[in-house]
């Protein structure tokens, strides 16, 4: 597995739980926030998603671009993950 094909699917996974959330959030949850509650909690998902992002890249990269042996771990929690996102998603494939 190439460290290219992982972080593509990172970055669809991040794309994938964003979405998520702010559908769900959007449709059951900003009808009762005013329009500022909505930007900050916006911006509390997306920073922080984008921090758990970036940590998953920074493990990535430390384990696969030095040319050291995969990190079959961090690619296990990884697939984790992956799949709880699709469980939590009806409309996942």
């Amino acid at each position: 597995m190439s460290s290219e094909f992982v972080r593509n699917l990172l970055i669809e996974q991040r794309r994938r739980v964003v979405g998520s959330i702010m559908t769900h959030a959007e449709k059951n949850v900003f009808p009762t926030l005013s329009p500022a509650q909505q930007r900050v909690f916006r911006d509390k998902v997306l920073s922080s998603i984008g921090v758990y992002h970036d940590t998953c890249l920074d493990i990535l990269k430390a384990s696969v671009d030095d040319g050291s042996v995969v990190n079959a771990d961090a690619l296990s929690m990884i697939t984790e993950i992956h799949q709880a996102v699709r469980k939590g998603r009806p409309d996942a494939p």
